[in-house]
């Protein structure tokens, strides 16, 4: 593999000149009786500067170039492509230096003190499992967007201290997309502060149980629109209406075991509002119901004696109470 412009000092490590670089190369071993290293099966490589002529001839077959390269570098310069050896050292083919590393075992790492690295775009494909571990905090920050994303049909679990830690959230805005069912578990108090608008719609049924007393307060008022409603109270209702009631109602049942009502003020169309006239009434009633037990004591025959009520009227106080043709009202 050497020539004139290649100094071989006997080992395995070769410096060409024209290319600027220098490798160590550690062929495949055969893993079956009968297979010959062909040079080019890559056990373990070192090279720095430019590529190599083992990275050449390893473009020709895809399956040994992946043994060199990252797949995610042989797809960021195009599958077959040539520059996917020349551009191994960097995007200069001719001055650009770089580092290949490879092998087909393990890939140590082991720093007493400190390890610090610095790139510029940085990509990690793991095709196993990836573990990050470590004894103290932890610190990711990124100048633009991040993206945190699990497998398909994959559970994805933030874990503050197995439920002993607390979890903050800072945001501007923020939107929440569940595709199937969402549930919320609090075993403490749950407050929830709005100082806008707050929209709710629901397409299904809306439940809501509360083991205790549940108040609820609306400073500016409620307006509550449904297609009909029913409430069930279990025990007693207390309906406190410190200013007025309106109910506007096309029609209305009510049954009632037991009514009980104070009035303080009643407004009508047949109420009396002068408490003489109230007084009137009540002295005009006691005389009626003088003149009906009158009326009682009055022997009736069946055949030739019939009492016949055609049109008197007994006025009381001038025409005030019309008996058995107009209703008699009165608030006490």
């Amino acid at each position: 593999m050497s020539d004139e412009n290649t100094n071989d000092s006997g080992s395995d490590s070769k410096i060409d000149y024209n290319t600027k670089h220098v490798y160590f190369y550690l062929p495949k071993v055969p893993t079956e009786d009968g297979e010959v290293a062909d040079n080019i099966d890559l056990g373990a490589m070192l090279r720095l500067g430019g590529y190599c002529d083992l990275e050449q001839q390893a473009h020709k077959l895809p399956a040994d170039e992946l043994h060199y390269y990252p797949q995610k570098y042989i797809d960021t310069q195009g599958a077959g492509s040539e520059n996917i050896f020349k551009k191994s050292a960097g995007s200069s083919t001719e001055s650009s230096h770089g580092i290949l590393m490879a092998c087909d075992g393990h890939f140590l790492v082991k720093a007493a003190e400190k390890m610090f690295v610095e790139t510029g775009d940085h990509h990690l494909q793991v095709n196993g499992d990836y573990e990050h571990d470590t004894t103290g905090s932890v610190n990711v920050q990124s100048g633009d967007i991040m993206t945190l994303k699990s497998g398909a049909n994959k559970k994805l679990t933030l874990n503050a201290g197995d439920k002993t830690g607390d979890m903050e959230l800072l945001a501007n805005n923020k939107t929440e997309t569940v595709q199937g069912d969402n549930n919320n578990n609090t075993s403490g108090n749950k407050t929830d502060s709005t100082k806008g608008n707050n929209t709710i719609t629901t397409w299904g049924l809306t439940m809501t149980y509360s083991l205790d007393v549940a108040y609820s307060a609306f400073a500016a008022g409620q307006i509550v629109t449904s297609s009909w409603g029913l409430q069930l109270y279990l025990a007693t209702l207390v309906k406190v209406y410190p200013v007025s009631e309106v109910v506007l109602a096309g029609m209305r049942f009510q049954a009632t075991g037991l009514n009980m009502a104070s009035v303080q003020t009643q407004v009508g169309y047949k109420a009396l509002s002068v408490e003489s006239r109230i007084a009137n009434l009540r002295s005009d009633l006691t005389k009626l119901d003088g003149i009906g037990m009158k009326i009682q004591q009055t022997d009736l025959e069946e055949s030739d004696h019939i009492l016949k009520v055609r049109s008197e009227i007994a006025r009381v106080n001038s025409g005030e109470v019309e008996a058995s043709t107009k209703g008699v009202v009165v608030f006490v």
